[in-house]
């Protein structure tokens, strides 16, 4: 029994990356409360979690040290999608109160850049995560990547709204979330993002 617990065998490799993935999702909720390092956190998560990481650094000093040095550019723009994320959801919002064919054009017309909106943040931080990129050109890196992966972009998107579309539509998940998602669920969403958009940037790794 002891042996299948040894840092070298599969049990335990996979019981430290199962402690390294709820310690990154409890630093990084813990991160997110003041609210505007929140950018910087998830950037710091998708670089841990990236292939970039250095496997012989500490998963959290690793963490830190991604987190210090992109926290201007993922500060900058966290508070852009949260600005423009409220804004539309403060639209849709008034238009949900519209009648007949006003009410379905209004929401059309907000779900549009909503989409955008989420494809930016869905591969901005990776991106910046992963790569060196002047704020002036991050926000288009990652639309134009974005839209050229779309079906891969969908999954990025479904991976981060599950939660709050399964709250939505099924309150009583939210026993899951407490006991399953608030240890694991975001660092796990980080990682499973990750290994989405792998072959989107394994090309671009490579170029001098």
């Amino acid at each position: 029994m002891k042996l299948a617990f040894h840092n070298d065998s599969p049990i335990g490799q996979a019981v430290g990356r199962i402690l390294e993935l709820v310690g990154l999702n409890l630093l990084w909720m813990a991160l997110c409360l003041p609210v505007v390092t929140a950018g910087a956190a998830t950037c710091a998560l998708h670089f841990v979690l990236s292939p970039l990481r250095n496997e012989d650094e500490g998963v959290f000093r690793c963490f830190f040290r991604s987190f210090r040095r992109n926290f201007k550019q993922a500060t900058l723009l966290w508070l852009m999608v949260l600005a423009l994320g409220l804004l539309l959801l403060l639209c849709l919002r008034i238009v949900s109160f519209w009648e007949g064919a006003a009410r379905t054009v209004g929401i059309v017309f907000f779900c549009v850049p909503a989409l955008l909106l989420l494809i930016i943040a869905g591969y901005g931080f990776p991106l910046l995560a992963q790569f060196e990129i002047p704020a002036n050109r991050l926000i288009e890196d990652a639309l134009l990547l974005g839209l050229a992966h779309f079906p891969r972009t969908l999954g990025v998107i479904g991976i981060t709204l599950l939660p709050g579309v399964l709250l939505y539509f099924m309150p009583s998940f939210v026993v899951c979330v407490l006991f399953v998602w608030a240890p694991v669920g975001f660092s796990l969403t980080a990682l499973w993002i990750e290994r989405l958009l792998e072959p989107v940037f394994a090309p671009f790794r490579e170029l001098p």
